[in-house]
Parts: structure tokens; C-alpha cells; sequence
């Protein structure tokens, strides 16, 4: 738009302008307390003036809030009012599911059969955590597959649990143990951040791990590296234990308490009720 305002804005402030308040709007929206006062504050200013006054326990529309209200609510009511109309969305409608290819694997595919032979297509997308949660919040995908770990935009998504993972330390089989102090073998990450060994390393030693030497954006990929000695990495033991089980690979370090880490299913908050993403929730979220 010319100005810079977009309809969400609009449709923010028309909200807040009939209810009288924030905290009744972001419910009304679905929204965070927040988010609809940056959406506010960004219209406020585009317009170059203020379009509420804020009283003790709710807002009052200025005079430039009138006339913004005047001018746009019966047209923001028109594209509501098309939209309802719009049919259904179709029972054979995809979903369409992003994850690490990792979890991808091991934890969503085995478990969407009944939901393909129902006639409903699912279009995958691989992908991290913080990628994967920006898109769903852009609707461009229904579900990700998302932890804790990667910090995802919890108070804008729905989040369900799926699993639980715990991390291990592992090298090459016949490897030393591990131990921080004048340590100096060569790590492997799936990025260049780590956050599976950060979190390991900060819970059982209070300390950042060491730079990757070698980072690959699969975590199979990297416990195939560990197993042909390129260097130690943390990983999910779900990954390393064939791996474990063949010799291949040996855990280097055995924390006091297992470290572990929650993986959820997320959508974008107001959308978990639809039947597509519903019935996906409910396949992938059965216990084995």
C-alpha cells in the first residue's frame, strides 16, 4: 500500500475502535495484548497523529480515529463479509507440514497413514525450527514441527506436544571420554550454532561448547560423520542408536540427569481447530 499500512492494521484498529479496548480486541483477534498495540502504534504512525486516547481501563478514538473508522469500516465489513461467504474449504484440501528431515522421518511420516488413505494429501517441507515457525505464522504452511531450542514464536502459535528427545555425547567407537578441560577434539553441529550442545554443555558443565569445525544441515548426515571419525558431536540418541548398537559410535559423556528436549507440533494460533489440522494433530500426537 502506499502508505505502508496493510489491512491487518486496519482491521486491528476497527476492532479496538468498536470494542473500546486492547485486551478485548486481542482476544476478540486472536492476537497478543502486544501485537495489537504495535499494530497501533505503526498505524498511528503512518497517519502522522494518534487515533486513541488511552483512559485508565480502555481506549477512546480521537478525532482522527472517527474519521479513520468512518472511512474504512464499511469496506473492512465488505471483504469480511466476502470471505464468509467464500464455500468451505474442501474436505480433500492438503496440509501442509514442514520439519527437519530428521523428525521428518522418524516422527511424522510413520504416523500420517490413516490420514493419506482417508484421500487427504499432505505436501512436506523440510526445514529448522525458527524458519519453519515464521512460515506457518505467514500461512504458508499449516503445521511445523518445531522445539523449544530454536526459540519459536511461542505466543503466536498453538502448540502441541509431540515427543521428547534426549541428547547424547558420541565419537567413533574406541574414542576417550569426554571432559571440557584442555579438550580439544573437533566438534560437528547440524548449524553453526548448536543448540543441542549448547543446552548439553551449559546443563552438565555451566559452559559453551566449542566452535564447530564442521557444520551439515541433517543431523543424519552428522552422526554418519561422527561414525567415520570426523569429529564428536551432540545428538538425538533416537539417531545414534543403530549406530550405537553396531559399534560404530560410543558416548563419550553420561550426564547425572538426561538431557532432553520437547518437540511440538505448532500452527499459527486461531487455526488449530480447523478439521485438517485437527485430525493431523490428533494422528501425529498418538503415542505409539
Amino acid at each position: 500500500m502506499r502508505h505502508g499500512a496493510d489491512l491487518g492494521m486496519l482491521r486491528t484498529f476497527l476492532c479496538v475502535y468498536r470494542c473500546g479496548g486492547v485486551a478485548r480486541a486481542a482476544g476478540l483477534l486472536g492476537l497478543s495484548q502486544p501485537a495489537v498495540s504495535r499494530h497501533l502504534k505503526a498505524l498511528e504512525g503512518i497517519m502522522g497523529r494518534p487515533l486513541f486516547d488511552r483512559l485508565g481501563r480502555g481506549v477512546a478514538p480521537t478525532q482522527a480515529g472517527d474519521l479513520l473508522a468512518a472511512q474504512i469500516a464499511t469496506h473492512l465489513d465488505a471483504l469480511e463479509d466476502a470471505v464468509d461467504a467464500l464455500p468451505p474449504t474442501s474436505a480433500n484440501a492438503p496440509v501442509l507440514l514442514g520439519a527437519p528431515s530428521d523428525l521428518l522421518a522418524v516422527h511424522v511420516l510413520p504416523k500420517l497413514t490413516p490420514l493419506l488413505t482417508s484421500g487427504v494429501d499432505v505436501h512436506c517441507r523440510i526445514g529448522l525450527s525458527p524458519e519453519l515457525a515464521q512460515v506457518v505464522l505467514h500461512d504458508e504452511l499449516d503445521i511445523a514441527v518445531v522445539t523449544r531450542i530454536e526459540r519459536a514464536p511461542t505466543r503466536q502459535l498453538h502448540l502441541r506436544h509431540l515427543c521428547d528427545e534426549e541428547f547424547v555425547l558420541v565419537g567413533p567407537a574406541g574414542e576417550a571420554p569426554y571432559t571440557p578441560e584442555n579438550d580439544s577434539r573437533r566438534f560437528i553441529g547440524y548449524s553453526p550454532a548448536m543448540p543441542m550442545a549448547r543446552r548439553y554443555f551449559r546443563m552438565c558443565w555451566g559452559m559453551q561448547p566449542p566452535t564447530p569445525g564442521l557444520t551439515v544441515a541433517d543431523l543424519r548426515t552428522v552422526v554418519s560423520a561422527v561414525a567415520a571419525g570426523a569429529g564428536l558431536s551432540v545428538v538425538p540418541r533416537y539417531l545414534a542408536q543403530d549406530a550405537l548398537d553396531a559399534g560404530a559410535l560410543s558416548v563419550l559423556h553420561t550426564p547425572d540427569t538426561p538431557v532432553s528436549n520437547s518437540i511440538y507440533l505448532a500452527t499459527r494460533r486461531g487455526r488449530e481447530h480447523l478439521p485438517q489440522i485437527n485430525a493431523a494433530f490428533e494422528l501425529l500426537c498418538q503415542t505409539a
